[in-house]
């Protein structure tokens, strides 16, 4: 599979109806294998264990009046599907009872990361229709898996739909650029994030974000290739929050403009493992 045959079926676009009301966002495909034997080193096959939906709490989960997170009425997730010559949306619909049953969000109530147990979904989807196969991300894809060093100003690249703006035709997410900017591994005030300079627009919440796709590394001063290029899965983008007030005053009055940073919130990859091992569920 091409990098680009990669990007294009690795996220997905998702829509949530709450009390009339329609939200957008990303999702991305999350693959639970087995452990691989260490002692191992070529020709091992992966039993999977699992394949998930990976989004953010915000987009699974609504905000009602009060603004408390209620479970939606419905959260609707697509496939690709062929059909003829042309490429169409199969959407999956989940009732809240469903979500209810296979959704499941961090212990740490400020993560807003979700997983939504999928695979025997897939599984059914895939006997009945002629579905374009999606690619999944992995542990494989965790940093410190592969010798791909991440530090603050690597460049990151971000997968995902935004509102009313993609490849309608093919049903291609977009992919746009950043770079990271707050100190890798550290938690930026205090939460389990990062941020990215890159500019993104509603709809993009619950994107993939990973390292710039490579092939030739520098390991212990020595230039490493590989076949095909690699990258580290970062972290699950959560919108641009941080904004400032700019005041422009007229002849008669004043108006208050707001202004964003372009700075974006990263939540770590590692919290998706977590979720997926000691998370809760969402009906809980």
């Amino acid at each position: 599979m091409t990098l680009d045959d990669k990007f294009n079926s690795i996220s997905t676009r998702i829509i949530t109806s709450f009390q009339g009301k329609i939200s957008h966002g990303t999702g991305f495909f999350f693959q639970e294998t087995q452990d691989r034997d260490p002692n191992v080193k070529e020709g091992q096959w992966s039993q999977i264990r699992n394949l998930w939906l990976i989004t953010n709490k915000h987009v699974l989960l609504s905000r009602d009046n009060e603004g408390d997170y209620q479970v939606p009425d419905s959260f609707t997730f697509h496939y690709r599907k062929i059909n003829g010559s042309a490429i169409e949306w199969f959407p999956v619909t989940l009732n809240k009872d469903e979500i209810k049953k296979r959704a499941k969000i961090h212990i740490n109530k400020t993560v807003d990361i979700a997983a939504i147990e999928i695979l025997d979904l897939q599984t059914e989807v895939i006997k009945k229709h002629q579905i374009v196969k999606n690619s999944v991300i992995t542990e494989e894809n965790l940093p410190g898996k592969n010798k791909i060093d991440i530090e603050v100003s690597n460049e990151t690249i971000i997968l995902g739909y935004p509102k009313g703006f993609y490849d309608q035709l093919n049903l291609f997410p977009i992919v746009k650029s950043g770079i990271i900017a707050s100190r890798w591994g550290a938690h930026f005030n205090g939460h389990p994030y990062f941020l990215i300079d890159a500019k993104l627009f509603p709809g993009s919440s619950g994107s993939l974000v990973i390292s710039r796709p490579i092939n030739q590394v520098l390991y212990q001063g020595k230039i490493l290739t590989s076949q095909e290029k690699l990258f580290v899965f970062l972290g699950v983008y959560s919108g641009e929050p941080f904004r400032q007030s700019q005041p422009i005053d007229f002849d008669d009055m004043t108006i208050i403009r707001k202004e964003g940073f372009n700075l974006g919130i990263v939540w770590y990859s590692y919290l998706v493992v977590e979720i997926i091992k000691e998370g809760k569920n969402v009906g809980e």
